[in-house]
């Protein structure tokens, strides 16, 4: 049984209690197998349809986590039009948000943390969503359904070595790939090591995720963002974790979101109105669900 989720909180948010109000919203993040049985049953139509709804939510989220970093005020404004019928029962989630919307104004990371988990949750549902349509569209057949561990694994080949060395056989490979960009809301989960370098585009701008300890996000300029434990919010907006050259115009104030907990995964989960891209190897390698 998940761990019960309490919303008391003092005025000025302590990080370390902060932190873990949100390791306790994490295992929230992923569908319940019940619910994963529920959809495998589901005929192809109704999966399609379901898809299509959680998109549409999906999206109405990513715009209110941006606004609780642009414009903190309009989360309270949100979560009061907020309609809780199409909040998910699962873990509890609709408690959650009729708890945290009962909850006077002021509590704004919190209810930042809130929308982001929930926004995660979404993106695992689609993703589990679309993997069961392919299924029954007749790309592969299955009986395993008990965990989400779904989709097939992939046995990565990183770039090894210094943090600035020449590209490697497999970088220069990754090189020639075309960039794809990131749904909007989608989790992508990348596996760096150290001293592996990942193309990444913030709209038009190259960046670059260097495995390190801590890893860090490179800009065109060589200017290196040390990324912290914990989540990370990538943008133009000067109260970002990671505040990005105001001079990159086409970076959103609120872009996106990395999260990283000193292991070598990193969970990317894209805002912006311009897109995040990554080369279309490295994604495809990205995209599946893991348990």
């Amino acid at each position: 049984m998940t761990s019960e989720i309490r919303l008391e909180r003092p005025p000025a948010p302590d990080p370390s209690a902060l932190a873990q109000f949100e390791s306790r919203l994490a295992p929230r993040t992923k569908v319940p197998s019940q619910r994963l049985r529920e959809f495998f049953a589901w005929p192809a139509d109704k999966v399609r349809r379901e898809s299509e709804i959680v998109t549409q939510i999906l999206r109405r989220f990513a715009e209110a986590v941006v606004d609780a970093i642009d414009e903190p005020a309009r989360t309270d404004q949100f979560l009061r039009g907020l309609d809780l019928k199409a909040i998910s029962r699962d873990h509890d989630w609709r408690t959650i948000f009729s708890t945290l919307r009962a909850q006077e104004t002021g509590s704004g990371e919190y209810q930042r943390a809130v929308l982001i988990k929930y926004l995660q949750y979404l993106s695992f549902r689609k993703r589990l969503l679309d993997y069961i349509l392919a299924r029954k569209q007749g790309l592969q057949e299955t009986g395993e359904h008990s965990d989400v561990t779904l989709y097939p694994k992939v046995d990565d080949e990183p770039g090894r070595g210094p943090l600035f060395e020449p590209p490697t056989r497999i970088a220069r490979e990754r090189a020639g790939e075309a960039f794809v960009r990131l749904a909007t809301g989608e989790n992508v989960d990348l596996k760096l090591d150290e001293g592996e370098r990942i193309d990444i585009r913030l709209a038009n701008h190259e960046f670059r995720l260097v495995g390190a300890r801590p890893p860090c996000l490179v800009d065109e300029n060589d200017v290196m963002y040390f990324l912290r434990p914990g989540r990370n919010m990538v943008g133009r907006h000067p109260e970002s974790d990671v505040p990005i050259d105001p001079n990159f115009g086409q970076v959103s104030r609120a872009h996106l979101i990395i999260e990283w907990e000193s292991g070598r995964t990193l969970r990317l989960i894209d805002l912006s109105s311009r897109g995040t891209f990554l080369r279309r190897g490295i994604l495809t390698r990205a995209r599946r669900l893991d348990a």
